[in-house]
């Protein structure tokens, strides 16, 4: 199992949506990491989220890869789809592979 925060960050992609509002996502280096994704847990759904807190491991065909939070926050809501369809984030489609959105603190 990976787990450091800066293997956590390289799998990220973060976007901004509304003002105070983030979006992370899984990124290409996060595939690569892992091979295609077959599974995901969530760890984290709701509540805050301390800067390093983990919130979701994604298990790939090679390994299995824990995220950290790279922020302070509030989650606002997350892709509840990705439990029954982990295989979203095997192709870079923000639509679909967005993970959470958090709020600032």
């Amino acid at each position: 199992m990976i787990d450091r925060i800066e293997a956590s960050a390289d799998a990220l992609w973060v976007t901004p949506q509304d003002e105070g509002v983030l979006r992370l996502g899984f990124a290409d280096d996060g595939r690569e990491m892992l091979g295609p994704v077959t599974k995901i847990s969530w760890l984290a759904t709701t509540g805050p989220l301390k800067l390093g807190t983990p919130f979701m491991v994604v298990t790939g065909e090679t390994d299995e890869l824990t995220l950290r939070s790279p922020f302070a926050g509030k989650i606002l809501q997350i892709n509840s789809e990705l439990a029954d369809h982990p295989e979203r984030l095997n192709n870079r489609n923000d639509d679909l592979d967005w993970m959470l959105d958090l709020a600032d603190d």
